[in-house]
């Protein structure tokens, strides 16, 4: 096993890759809530009342944040490594599962964001309070917080891998062996930590009037992800109601590089060949007949995106495709309808349209 192959993957595709997922988590352990007194206005509104305070928030003016996001971040995959490699094939997440995290990601930058963007009071309970024995310790409310919110939200990204992790994490799991799983795990993220490290840093320098600006963007930079990975969570779970396939069924297409095909009959099999490229998949609609098998011949080419990571959710069928060559699936007969096929982060999908 190369070691210094898996670093430089997770320096380069890793590292880009991992951000566009993570990158919300990232932006949230960065941002903090604080209490200041709220301007008073005039005598005779505020006379016997105290001042109520009023919330906001503003990003860390230091990188340390950034240090205990991605320190956690390389223990709690570490950790998982070193599980997979004990537990071998046995462990395995399914689709739903996965599906189910990646909503509780979404839902939980969308209320980041909302709060950072002070649309609501309600938001303001998203933010993350460390326990009391925690602050207790600390003895300072403010340092605690700018501790235990990074250090939770780098253990979280284990929750949402992307795809090039999740080939490590196969990879991890092959090994049968929990030092070289653990091992396998720390290298690839100690790969993707200086991505990380860079955009958090230079997060962390800004200063005075641009403080205010910047925060917006990265509360709208969140809220995006938010919207993306809640996209990509019922695309796992195989919703039709993924905001992905409504805005297609209104606009009579499944994407800006649609491509559809129909299965040819070969010896009383439905055959189809897709082209997985870094892209998505190609045809990503096909149409086949009810009642009879089905089979996917799924062709890569130096392919590198999660688009390998190859999943039909609602029968519950994995297949992690090689860089390049030819992986067969076979489909029992199917009941007229759709079935949607999505790669493992929810990025790419397609359907198969049984008539």
């Amino acid at each position: 096993m190369n070691f210094w192959v898996i670093f430089i993957t997770g320096l380069t595709t890793g590292g880009l890759s991992c951000l566009a997922v993570q990158g919300g988590l990232l932006a949230t352990a960065l941002s903090k809530q604080v209490t200041v007194a709220a301007p008073h206005k005039t005598k005779a509104k505020t006379k016997g009342k105290p001042a109520r305070p009023v919330t906001g928030v503003q990003l860390a003016q230091n990188p340390l944040p950034v240090l205990y996001f991605l320190i956690a971040k390389l223990v709690a995959y570490t950790t998982l490594g070193f599980l997979l490699g004990a537990l071998g094939s046995a462990f395995r997440i399914t689709p739903a599962v996965q599906g189910i995290m990646q909503l509780f990601a979404a839902l939980f930058m969308i209320a980041t964001a909302l709060n950072m963007l002070n649309v609501h009071p309600i938001f303001r309970y998203v933010a993350i309070q460390p326990p009391r024995f925690i602050t207790k310790m600390v003895r300072n409310q403010a340092k605690s917080q700018e501790i235990f919110t990074p250090l939770l939200l780098g253990a979280l990204t284990v929750l949402i891998p992307c795809g090039t992790t999740q080939a490590m994490e196969v990879l991890a799991i092959s090994s049968g062996n929990p030092l070289i799983g653990a091992a396998v795990m720390f290298i690839f993220i100690l790969g993707t930590s200086p991505t990380f490290f860079i955009l958090g840093f230079l997060a962390t320098q800004i200063r005075g009037q641009l403080q205010k600006p910047f925060v917006l963007v990265a509360a709208a930079l969140i809220l995006i992800l938010g919207v993306v990975s809640l996209d990509a969570g019922l695309n796992l779970l195989g919703s039709p109601l993924a905001p992905s396939r409504v805005v297609a069924k209104l606009f009579n297409t499944t994407g800006t590089s649609t491509q559809m095909a129909q299965a040819k009959e070969v010896d009383g099999v439905q055959e189809v060949t897709i082209d997985v490229v870094s892209e998505g998949y190609a045809p990503n609609v096909i149409q086949v007949k009810r009642g009879q098998p089905i089979r996917l011949r799924l062709v890569t080419n130096e392919t590198y995106s999660c688009a390998r990571a190859f999943t039909i959710p609602s029968m519950n069928i994995e297949q992690l495709l090689p860089l390049t060559g030819e992986t067969v699936i076979d489909i029992p007969a199917q009941q007229p309808g759709s079935v949607y096929f999505t790669c493992s982060m929810g990025m790419y999908s397609g359907l198969i349209s049984v008539v």
